[in-house]
């Protein structure tokens, strides 16, 4: 049983290969494979040792994202609770299912755990397998778990609220972003209220939240972007709504 399965398109083993050794000298054992995964009875061998390790890293490519078996692999690891998603470029997005997951943005070069996602991303090791990186101070981790769990600065499931004014009055969207993926809630402008639901995205990347719903005082299907330019603590952002100004705060759970 390994500490970690890490999950991959093979078109990355060369980089994955310098993760792997990064994971391996903090003293985690790490389950990967780095031959085309053809053989069914190999199958079984793949998802026998995802069931068994503590967690499941994903590294998301622009090859890894069109991959059959890491989409699987993720959504496996997902359905029990250790997925732990990482990318090696910004600009990567991952699936659908996936983005509103805080996925590690990690630099190139070796593990440094002095950067913020590296950081964090041992914390979260830590937390699923029981046992702490060698060589790293316990305070330096537990600062770096406290900002994996909460979801600081991130848009996470729970309830928000995003307001604006549009022609001199304030709108207001009361959300409900559930964790799988779906959306519900309520519009307010002037004297009108009307609810609305459907499904949401969080674009880390790119700081975007987008809902995907209809209602809401709107004929059919209506996309809503609120693009955030600004964290003002843990649970405040400001930014963008229709090309105006706006405040998105989270107001619960």
């Amino acid at each position: 049983m390994a500490d970690v399965f890490l999950s991959y398109a093979r078109e990355d083993a060369e980089r994955v290969q310098d993760f792997v050794t990064d994971l391996e000298r903090f003293g985690w054992t790490v389950w990967w494979d780095d031959r085309i995964r053809a053989a069914a009875e190999f199958d079984e061998v793949i998802e026998r040792e995802l069931d068994l390790a503590s967690c499941v890293i994903v590294v998301w490519s622009r090859s890894s994202i069109g991959s059959g078996w890491v989409r699987a692999e993720a959504s496996a690891a997902d359905d029990q609770g250790k997925l732990v998603p990482v990318r090696f470029e910004s600009d990567v997005i991952p699936p659908l299912r996936f983005r509103q997951l805080n996925t590690a943005t990690l630099e190139t070069g070796p593990l440094n755990a002095a950067h913020g996602d590296a950081l964090r991303l041992l914390a979260e090791i830590n937390r699923l397998s029981g046992r702490p990186p060698a060589g790293i101070d316990p305070l330096l981790l537990e600062s770096g778990r406290g900002d994996t769990i909460s979801g600081a600065r991130i848009v996470t499931p729970g309830t928000w609220r995003a307001t604006s004014r549009v022609l001199g009055s304030r709108i207001r969207y009361n959300m409900d972003l559930q964790p799988n993926g779906m959306v519900s809630g309520r519009v307010s402008w002037f004297i009108s209220r009307t609810d609305f639901a459907g499904r949401w995205i969080y674009d880390a990347a790119h700081q975007i939240l987008q809902l995907e719903a209809s209602g809401g005082g709107s004929d059919g299907f209506e996309v809503v972007r609120f693009e955030i330019t600004e964290w003002l603590n843990d649970n405040t952002a400001s930014c963008r709504f229709k090309r105006r100004k706006a405040l998105l705060e989270r107001v619960g759970g």
